[in-house]
């Protein structure tokens, strides 16, 4: 069985493989499995990875942006649920950052780009879609939609926070890490002019007092050595994730 998660970018694909990895058992692996051959862009800020857990398989896709999950869905996804007379993937998740948005104009909006799969979605709930392959044949697949956070408005960024913050050692440097960015923004906002990139800030400000010998490592080593897999916050947040 081939599963499928798409989210937006590289650092949300790097956190999912590697919590996945530690609370699943997921591994990762070069080959991806016979008949199944989705290539990414780096141009355009996309990845693909497999992995693997006994005989299923699990591909982990970045799309490149918030914008690009019908581009990337009808390119890279749609041909080859269409044109296989087989189930190319039993389940498909897609992960998307509440950000500004209400929950329904992202239910509607993704409703409307991925009708294929995603016309009788919901949020938080995995739902039968019924689809029709290119021998006109009836398909069916399991889909989710997940915006994160669940609860209000924020992105992967703010799951972090508040995954970092339950240790409350670490809550009071997350804390004085966003007055401090909020206090720096209005004199720097050539870097950090919109709202989501003083979310990034928080995070990054976080994260070097967190580990200063590690500030210039990249960023999925950072993300790598902290234990989100202990994080009850996370684990409420993918907890129909872990069902894939």
């Amino acid at each position: 069985m081939n599963n499928l998660i798409l989210c937006e970018g590289e650092t949300d694909a790097i956190l999912l493989s590697y919590y996945l990895q530690r609370t699943c058992g997921w591994s990762f692996v070069k080959k991806s499995p016979p008949g199944v051959n989705i290539k990414a862009d780096r141009v355009h800020g996309e990845s693909a990875n497999w992995y693997q857990r006994d005989g299923d398989y699990l591909l982990i896709c970045a799309v490149g942006s918030k914008n690009r999950f019908q581009c990337f869905f009808d390119e890279k996804i749609a041909p080859p649920l269409k044109s296989s007379s087989e189930v190319v993937f039993s389940k498909i998740a897609l992960i998307i950052d509440h950000d500004d948005e209400t929950e329904v104009e992202i239910l509607q909006r993704i409703q409307r780009e991925l009708p294929l799969i995603a016309q009788n979605a919901r949020h938080n709930a995995w739902v039968t879609h019924d689809y029709e392959n290119g021998y006109h044949e009836t398909q069916q697949l399991d889909f989710l939609l997940l915006i994160i956070p669940k609860d209000r408005e924020g992105a992967l960024e703010t799951l972090l926070l508040s995954a970092i913050s339950e240790d409350p050692y670490d809550k009071n440097i997350v804390d004085r890490s966003k007055v401090f960015v909020d206090g720096i923004a209005p004199e720097a906002d050539r870097y950090i002019g919109k709202r989501r990139l003083i979310s990034k800030a928080y995070l990054g400000v976080t994260w070097a007092i967190q580990s200063p010998q590690k500030v210039f490592q990249f960023i999925d080593d950072q993300l790598r050595d902290t234990p989100w897999e202990e994080s009850k916050i996370l684990r409420e947040t993918f907890e129909k994730i872990l069902e894939i």
